[in-house]
């Protein structure tokens, strides 16, 4: 097996659990759903910031929704139409760094805020009714990922962007 073959096979596993874990939380974002509205009401609240909530979980869920677009959607495109790997490469760490960025974001609100790790994943009457510590896994496992993500494909994206800036 190539390097080559050797990252690009990693990096397209990694960019379906990236894709995987940021669409299915569109759902609950894009929805008004009691655990965002939870968690950036919780943040708002402590930080005195408003843009936390209505606007966060919007503006998180736009950055989910292009992250996975940049790890899985937009590589199998280019791939299918002009087979340039180190386009693909360069997208794949774009959307590496960015999920990076979101799920930083993610672990430090969970660790250093009243938000906490555990957070409600069940409701009835509008009042939670099951705590879990899953969003809090996901978002470091999905962290690690992005990271990955960005090594393995990183430096074909280097050698991409040196190459149209020479």
């Amino acid at each position: 097996m190539s390097g080559s073959l050797f990252r690009k096979i990693p990096a397209y596993g990694l960019g379906v659990w990236i894709s995987a874990i940021f669409l299915d939380s569109l759902r609950f974002k894009f929805t008004g759903h009691e655990t965002p509205q939870h968690i950036f009401t919780t943040l708002r609240d402590w930080s005195g910031i408003d843009l936390f909530y209505p606007a966060g979980p919007w503006i998180i869920g736009l950055a989910e929704l292009t992250a996975a677009l940049l790890v899985l959607g937009l590589p199998f495109l280019i791939l299918l139409t002009t087979r340039k790997s180190g386009h693909a490469a360069l997208s794949q760490t774009l959307g590496g760094l960015l999920a990076l960025g979101v799920m930083s974001g993610a672990i430090v609100f969970h660790l250093f805020t009243p938000l906490g790790i555990e957070t409600p994943t069940a409701w009835m009457d509008g009042q939670p009714t099951e705590w879990s510590p899953a969003l809090f896994i996901a978002a470091c496992i999905t962290w690690v990922a992005g990271a990955m993500l960005a090594v393995l494909r990183g430096g074909e994206a280097l050698r991409t962007l040196k190459g149209h800036a020479g």
